[in-house]
């Protein structure tokens, strides 16, 4: 085992320090055609760079033409990596804020990483809420007694690429962060509630069309 540690360190020091050396290049207006780096956004600033550690800098026994490699890596509690100077760095994976695989992006929500279904400047994603409820269970000494249950739902989110933000998919949130779009925001206001409820994803998509996502690139 302290062979095999030893050779992967030795290997790393030999790899280009990509993700950590690169300079920034230029920024490209995201379409279809666009595609991410695989690799572990730590942050959010991270994400909003698109500088991923780059998965060849992970230190895992997992094979990494695998393709579902980077989802097994985040299926463990920690994982480890090599820095700029080389150092292993563990870290923990509550705390990653997302990951890319083959070109898709995943971002981490109520511990769970959720596939993001639409890449713009407004993100969509189906992710997991957490539900409490309050069930009664007879009566206590200070009245009504009540068992908290808890469990998960499905809930649709937005992801605003700039901030790393993310909020729960509904008119109101759609309605703050499309403000900075007078025109677009006036007339999304001017609406009535059950029209603005089921026009939402539509707007989301015109701000997007309004508004292009421009993606820093690396060389």
């Amino acid at each position: 085992m302290k062979t095999l540690h030893f050779l992967t360190l030795l290997v790393i020091c030999f790899i280009p320090l990509k993700g950590f050396s690169q300079n920034f290049s230029h920024k490209e207006v995201y379409d279809s055609d666009f595609v991410f780096s695989d690799g572990v956004y730590l942050t959010k600033d991270d994400f909003i760079k698109n500088h991923p550690i780059d998965k060849s800098r992970i230190n895992s026994d997992l094979d990494p033409d695998d393709l579902t490699y980077l989802e097994q890596v985040m299926s463990k509690r920690k994982f480890s990596y090599f820095n700029s100077l080389g150092s292993e760095v563990m870290v923990d994976v509550a705390s990653v804020f997302g990951y890319c695989s083959s070109g898709t992006l995943y971002v981490n929500h109520n511990d769970f990483f959720s596939r993001v279904g639409l890449v713009g400047s407004i993100c969509h994603f189906v992710g997991q809420k957490t539900v409490f409820t309050d069930i009664p269970a007879g009566m206590g000494y200070f009245g009504p007694a009540y068992t908290r249950t808890v469990s998960t739902e499905m809930q649709q989110y937005f992801l605003v690429f700039s901030t790393g933000e993310i909020l729960e998919y509904n008119a109101s949130n759609l309605e703050k962060i499309i403000q900075d779009d007078k025109e677009l925001s006036k007339e999304y206001k001017e609406l009535s509630k059950r029209k603005k409820n089921s026009r939402l994803f539509y707007y989301m998509r015109k701000y997007n069309e309004r508004h292009p996502l421009y993606i820093p690139v690396y060389e």
